[in-house]
């Protein structure tokens, strides 16, 4: 049996990066820094080829509805978009690497994302890609702060949705914890 491996993604090349670099490694997981949405996918399958089967994935990034946010029109998206650049990557993508066992999720696996408007389509997208459970807010989002410190937990403005299988599955409530 592969061993499970934990993955903290940090966003970058749209700003915040030192604020994702510093929550990414407060998870304790290994840490990926990609630009771009084809180099996450990269760095995704080298991972799954050279340590195991991804397990969980906490991603801290600038996001709207369609995706991940990255280099300006470069991330990782739903579906293509008129202004995307050749870097951009698509959920379609990361199911087209599964499917050839590029990059191999864990049967239980989990995907949480600290962006902003993640939940709904993309959400639903990524859960019926990977074959796991996928968090996201459907609104806004901040790190709760106390004595001037980040808490590791991460506050919706509206809530936190999960999706498995590409369905909603439950309301995760309005408080998620990243580590």
């Amino acid at each position: 049996m592969s061993p499970r491996i934990a993955i903290a993604v940090s966003a970058q090349g749209y700003g915040n990066e030192a604020a994702f670099d510093y929550r990414a490694e407060r998870t304790g997981h290994i840490v990926i820094k990609p630009r771009d949405g084809r180099e996450f996918l990269n760095l995704l399958s080298e991972l799954s080829r050279s340590r195991g089967l991804i397990h969980i994935v906490k991603i801290f990034s600038h996001s709207y509805p369609r995706g991940i946010i990255m280099t300006n029109w470069s991330g990782f998206y739903d579906e293509p978009g008129p202004h995307d650049t050749n870097r951009a990557a698509y959920v379609g993508n990361l199911a087209a690497r599964i499917q050839k066992g590029e990059i191999i999720f864990s049967v239980d696996s989990q995907i949480l994302m600290f962006g902003c408007n993640l939940a709904g389509n993309f959400s639903k997208k990524l859960s019926a890609a990977t074959g796991g459970t996928v968090i996201a807010s459907a609104g806004g989002t901040y790190p709760e702060i106390r004595g001037g410190l980040e808490t590791g937990v991460f506050i919706s403005t509206s809530r936190w949705e999960a999706y498995k299988n590409g369905s909603f599955a439950y309301s995760a409530g309005k408080r998620l914890r990243a580590w």
